[in-house]
């Protein structure tokens, strides 16, 4: 079984506490654009079932759970990230209590083997690429141009360091881990908090463009801290996603991927119900 060790931070007001340092992270759609919509036709999400279970496992500090917003795949509705010592395995259509049980089951195994697994028979059918840096699990190629590790390499194919192979792009974990300070995520109990579906949807957005190399996450954080900073000076609150949206809009407008007047139309069908409001 996974060993924990203390790992002591002292806080800003001094006092040194032990922050549990995660062997990984599970994330699950719930309240996204599509997972879980049972009015929009999609089956709802065993949100209970991925719970009490985490609970009954004791997996709190040691593999945490994460009940959201969007993460980004909408074609497939109710998809669930797993990341373990820095690997991402995605999951579509987890639906049914079964596949909860089976992933966790999953997650012990590895926790037992101390090292990352493929998805068992039962999770097979369930699991996709939606990382530019892995390869697809049944070996098809893909678009994107990348060097994969050859097969085998890691049982889960993907790159140690979780950097794709132009040294830029950081996994999702790692993103979520540098955000600190003033522009650290909201949490609540330590999982993310995002408290509209556009929120998840933004964020998972940022980490995708990433991924793709597109930008560099510092140059976005950096930026990301300087607004907040200016928004904190400002007469009242400000909502934490909305200087996200506006610092990633001001960064793909800096690098023309989108411009002023195509943002103001998108925004314009979106308003007034011209665009669909799920994929």
């Amino acid at each position: 079984m996974y060993q924990r060790r203390r790992n002591i931070v002292v806080r800003r007001d001094g006092r040194p506490v032990n922050v549990a340092r995660f062997r990984g992270q599970l994330f699950v759609c719930a309240t996204g654009c599509c997972c879980g919509r049972t009015e929009d036709g999609f089956a709802a999400v065993p949100t209970e079932t991925f719970h009490r279970e985490w609970e009954r496992r004791r997996l709190r500090n040691v593999v945490h759970l994460t009940i959201g917003g969007c993460l980004g795949p909408c074609a497939l509705a109710n998809v669930a990230m797993l990341l373990f010592d820095g690997q991402t395995q995605w999951f579509h259509s987890m639906d049914s209590e079964a596949q909860a049980v089976a992933l966790y089951d999953h997650v012990e195994r590895m926790l037992e083997a101390d090292r990352c697994l493929p998805p068992p028979a039962a999770l097979a059918p369930y699991h996709f690429t939606a990382s530019t840096w892995q390869p697809r699990p049944d070996g098809q190629p893909v678009d994107d141009v990348r060097r994969w590790p050859p097969r085998g390499a890691h049982a889960c194919a993907a790159p140690d360091s979780g950097v794709s192979a132009d040294g830029r792009a950081l996994s999702v974990d790692r993103v979520v881990a540098v955000m600190e300070g003033q522009a650290a995520l909201p949490r609540k109990n330590g999982e993310l908090v995002f408290e509209e579906p556009w929120q998840g949807r933004v964020f998972g957005m940022a980490v995708a463009l990433h991924e793709r190399g597109l930008f560099e996450w510092e140059e976005f954080r950096q930026a990301l801290i300087a607004r907040i900073a200016a928004a904190e000076a400002g007469p009242g609150p400000f909502v934490y996603y909305e200087i996200w949206l506006q610092t990633f809009e001001d960064l793909l407008a800096g690098r023309g991927l989108v411009t002023g007047p195509e943002l103001d139309e998108t925004t314009y069908q979106f308003e007034f119900g011209e665009r669909d409001d799920v994929f």
